[in-house]
């Protein structure tokens, strides 16, 4: 093979191994399916695929299904080993100028929590199994019969 030969596919090699060292880790994440909570007090569903990035990291990336209508949501998780817990990060975006940054505490036995965002809003956030949820569920979840609190602000 001659020199020039060589380098070419040196150079090819090379390309190969760099773009396989900054792909995305969540391109090659495993995915542990879509996993629902509800978001209380608003009746709100969230349905995130949750992927698997290195066993302690994990991408987020669902929606947020209110009465009648659905807003993407997307985030991140940690497990935290030391204190026993998933700390979740997500961007919630209720349509128009509506954003909200949430942080979520999970026990990892029961994987549900408490939930806060950045306008000062809290609630529980109760885990409701893999999803996708059938309809009636989701109608029933995040229709309420009752005067629906009004969501601060940030």
């Amino acid at each position: 093979m001659n020199q020039k030969m060589k380098k070419i596919k040196l150079l090819l090699f090379s390309y190969s191994l760099i773009v396989f060292t900054i792909m995305p880790a969540s391109g090659m994440a495993d995915t542990l399916g879509t996993h629902c909570w509800q978001q209380t007090p608003f009746a709100h569903v969230l349905c995130f695929e949750v992927n698997n990035v290195n066993g302690r990291y994990f991408s987020l990336l669902g929606e947020n299904i209110v009465e009648e209508v659905s807003y993407p949501v997307n985030g991140s998780a940690l497990l935290d080993a030391k204190n026993n817990k998933f700390r979740l990060s997500f961007t919630q975006n209720l349509g128009g100028t509506f954003v909200f940054e949430n942080a979520v505490t999970l026990d990892p036995n029961t994987l549900s929590g408490q939930w806060t965002d950045d306008g000062g809003n809290s609630g529980d956030f109760q885990y409701l199994g893999i999803g996708p949820l059938d309809s009636e569920k989701i109608t029933e979840l995040t229709t309420r019969r009752a005067k629906k609190p009004k969501r601060k602000l940030p």
